[in-house]
């Protein structure tokens, strides 16, 4: 057999993980520790509406409180650029020493963005369209109340700006210290639990298919893909499992350690296309498992050994399989997970007409480009059409 002229053992990549995890059932107790390696003198503690009432955010202003003076700031779900603009005013004028974020990936999106604005004076949104950030900000410390976002370890914010999601992703937002604890999750709603639980599942599937996908990143989304199928449905159907939290949790820490390296793909591109174009804007997690499963589909004759390494994390045995029919066995699964856990399956569900698909295919090419780059098989138009029509009800059409 002749050499390969390219083996993937000669291919060069970088994986970046500067983010202190302190993990664990009740780790909300080390935040006096941690805190203090981290002095300030003032802090500013961004967090959402509904957290903002519970007795961890109290637990938290507390800590925070007994080393420095400490002001709140409440994003809204899903913030836009007029929260950002607000927080942007606050963090500008308080100039925090440290911020913090506590709550779902949102709260978490914010904090991090409160601390480059902290440190840069430009138009707030402008820094989502390209804008360089020229300068640090303070330390940002990360608590998650929910799993799956993963946004308390990567250096990604994400706003919505005028029916558009906008995103930065940049090493000067790295969280400095993420204290996940399981045992905050235990009252997130079912719906909450299957929007961001499923979310991870994405993240994970996606950065193995990614073109920037290594052995490390691959290592990490291959344990998260199996800590979702074992546990999603479980925390799902009872929220005090805690043996199901902790899998959660873990499976958005790993999947976030992942993704934050390889970049997402198509499916994640697709669904910012349409999470504001139906009748109420979605939660992120519902809208990217809408698509997921049909890019799986689309991408597993390109990728066969990533498809199968994907079904294996399932459980799912390829043997005697095809790529093809691998990658129709992912997209059952992902779609059992959905239907148990009450998402939507179809577009029609969330408000969405057959008749927007060109508008979507224009959007998603004009403005999400980036995930058409790190997806596997690059999607002519064409493709991208039959992508989108493939997600309705084919009693609707």
């Amino acid at each position: 057999m002749e050499p390969k002229p390219y083996h993937p053992m000669l291919r060069l990549f970088n994986y970046q993980a500067p983010v202190k995890v302190v993990y664990g059932v009740n780790a909300i107790e080390r935040l006096n520790e941690e805190l203090k390696r981290l002095p300030f003198k003032s802090a500013l503690l961004v967090t959402g509406p509904n957290v903002g009432k519970t007795g961890v955010c109290k637990r938290v202003r507390d800590a925070l409180a007994s080393s420095g003076s400490v002001e709140a700031f409440t994003v809204p779900p899903e913030p836009d650029s007029e929260a950002l603009l607000a927080l942007a005013g606050k963090a500008r004028s308080l100039k925090p020493d440290l911020v913090v974020g506590l709550g779902g990936g949102s709260s978490l999106d914010m904090a991090k963005a409160a601390s480059m604005l902290a440190a840069n004076d430009k138009d707030p949104a402008s820094y989502f369209r390209g804008e360089r950030i020229a300068n640090k900000g303070p330390p940002i410390v990360t608590i998650p109340t929910i799993a799956g976002t993963g946004s308390e370890v990567t250096p990604i914010s994400v706003i919505a700006d005028r029916g558009l999601k906008l995103a930065i992703m940049h090493y000067h937002i790295y969280p400095a210290v993420s204290i996940v604890d399981p045992a905050l999750s235990l009252t997130a709603s079912p719906a909450a639990t299957a929007s961001s639980g499923i979310d991870a599942l994405c993240h994970a599937v996606e950065s193995i298919m990614s073109i920037d996908s290594n052995p490390i990143s691959t290592a990490l989304a291959f344990d998260a893909i199996g800590l979702v199928d074992d546990f999603l449905e479980r925390a799902y159907c009872n929220g005090e499992d805690i043996e199901a939290r902790n899998g959660l949790s873990m499976a958005s820490v790993m999947a976030g350690l992942a993704f934050s390296n390889t970049g997402l793909c198509l499916a994640h591109g697709m669904a910012y296309t349409y999470a504001y174009r139906g009748e109420k804007g979605q939660p992120h997690g519902a809208s990217v498992s809408l698509s997921e499963p049909h890019v799986i589909e689309f991408n597993a004759p390109a990728i066969p050994e990533k498809t199968a390494l994907i079904a294996g994390a399932l459980g799912i045995d390829t043997d005697g399989l095809t790529a093809t029919e691998s990658g129709s066995e992912i997209a059952c699964r992902i779609l059992d997970i959905m239907e148990t856990t009450g998402l939507p399956m179809e577009l029609g569900e969330i408000g969405i007409s057959p008749d927007s698909v060109d508008e979507m295919v224009d959007d998603l090419i004009a403005n999400h480009g980036r995930f058409i780059a790190k997806n596997p098989r690059k999607p002519s138009r064409e493709d991208l059409v039959g992508l989108y029509a493939g997600m309705f009800d084919d009693s609707e059409e």
